[in-house]
């Protein structure tokens, strides 16, 4: 499916330079500085993406935050925010569990990359200000 969609999407946002190499299973999409990494699973694919570093000022009010954003996917189009193994870096994570036609694909992937620019604004506008609600 991948191997299919993902020469569109690069003609789509006119990219240069290709998202993988022949006989790769997994896409790397640069963005500014956030990588958005593409995988085939099972029938369907898989969007990751690190968003950067846990705000360190009041990190429970941010928690709170994340757990709200989670709550029915409402503040994530239907992804999950996390953090990586080490408990230091904000994840977003989105599994699309059948198989997609290319226009689901494009949507979701639009989805994944405005709730990115979401996040990151909230992580560093908690920075700023935690205190905030």
């Amino acid at each position: 499916m991948l191997q299919e969609f993902i020469p569109k999407l690069q003609k789509d946002l006119e990219l240069k330079e290709p998202l993988g190499r022949e006989g790769e299973t997994g896409f790397a999409l640069l963005l500014d500085d956030t990588t958005i990494t593409i995988s085939e699973v099972g029938s369907g694919f898989q969007l990751m993406a690190t968003l950067g570093e846990l705000p360190t000022e009041l990190p429970e009010l941010f928690y709170a935050k994340m757990l709200r954003g989670n709550l029915f996917g409402q503040a994530t189009s239907g992804a999950i925010l996390g953090l990586d193994e080490m408990g230091s870096k904000l994840m977003l994570r989105y599994y699309y569990p059948q198989k997609a036609a290319y226009r689901d694909f494009k949507e979701k992937l639009e989805d994944f990359i405005n709730t990115i620019d979401f996040w990151k604004l909230e992580a560093k506008s908690h920075q700023a200000n935690p205190n905030a609600q």
